[in-house]
């Protein structure tokens, strides 16, 4: 079962949230204030698969508990959602930058709701495997000192991933070579849309979506290349897609134009751990990964 922190000042607003949200089968822990949230979150971090904040509360703001969340390294994967009825440009930028998963207006629509938390909660299950997994497992790939692999579907891309940041200094990295295959899958050689994806979320269709066009004529003999280099400090590595390419330049950094979308973050988040180079049509993609020392 997992458990969301929903923060704010107004019980009427909270009450709603749960309505809307309850389908999902989730737990709900709640707060009044900021400094309320403070002290949940620190017993029962371990419990918590997602936090919704209003921005403006008594004692603390949400914007503050945001901050404070991302600067503790025992909860600051807590993916948090700013509710609140602040729109303006500036401080959807503020929250985005702050480390806000996503950035939802109580103006909104409430479904819209109910799909950015599904998919808060999932990506930080998913995050949490990932990590868990490169952990326990061992590395056969530890004397490899360059590589060509070619691979299909996004569970042999992960089986992949998971391999190639145990060469990394960062664990965290993980996420983001995960994102970057994902998308060489999905929208490279599948030719799914941004906003085909966006739909596909909502209805909770993707991965059966994927799996379908896998086994279709165009697509099955598709495949992505990955490259490694792997170096004493350092390993290079290539990513190249059979698809037509897209415009990277429109994701490489966090767009608060697209906040309110229900995905389009991972190049971004690739490159807060990685460094990122897209080739040409945006096919390809060069990563550079520090070495574990």
């Amino acid at each position: 079962m997992e458990t969301i922190l929903i923060v704010d000042d107004e019980e009427d607003t909270r009450l709603l949230i749960r309505e809307h949200l309850k389908q999902e089968g989730y737990e709900f822990l709640e707060a009044h204030d900021g400094v309320m949230a403070q002290e949940i979150i620190k017993e029962r971090h371990k419990d918590i698969s997602a936090a919704i904040l209003d921005w403006k509360m008594p004692k603390l703001d949400g914007i503050d508990v945001l901050r404070w969340i991302k600067d503790h390294a025992a909860y600051d994967q807590i993916p948090v959602i700013m509710h609140t009825g602040m729109e303006e440009a500036h401080h959807v930028r503020e929250g985005i930058e702050a480390g806000a998963f996503y950035y939802l207006m109580k103006s909104g629509k409430q479904d819209l709701l109910v799909s950015v938390v599904r998919t808060a909660v999932s990506e930080f299950k998913y995050k949490n495997s990932l990590l868990h997994k490169i952990e326990e497992e061992g590395n056969p790939y530890h004397l490899l000192v360059e590589g060509t692999f070619r691979f299909r579907t996004l569970e042999e891309g992960e089986y992949l991933a998971l391999r190639i940041a145990k060469f990394c200094a960062i664990p965290d990295a993980v996420v983001g070579i995960s994102e970057l295959i994902a998308n060489a899958v999905e929208h490279g050689n599948l030719n799914i849309t941004y906003q085909e994806k966006s739909d596909l979320v909502t209805q909770g269709l993707l991965f059966q979506t994927i799996n379908e066009r896998l086994a279709l004529p165009e697509f099955s003999r598709k495949f992505v290349e990955l490259r490694l280099n792997k170096h004493h400090d350092k390993t290079t590595m290539t990513i190249k897609d059979q698809g037509t390419g897209f415009e990277f330049n429109k994701y490489l950094n966090f767009d608060e134009a697209r906040v309110f979308d229900n995905h389009g973050r991972g190049i971004a988040i690739a490159r807060t751990f990685l460094s990122v180079e897209y080739v040409g049509n945006g096919s390809e993609v060069r990563v550079t990964i520090p070495s574990v020392n």
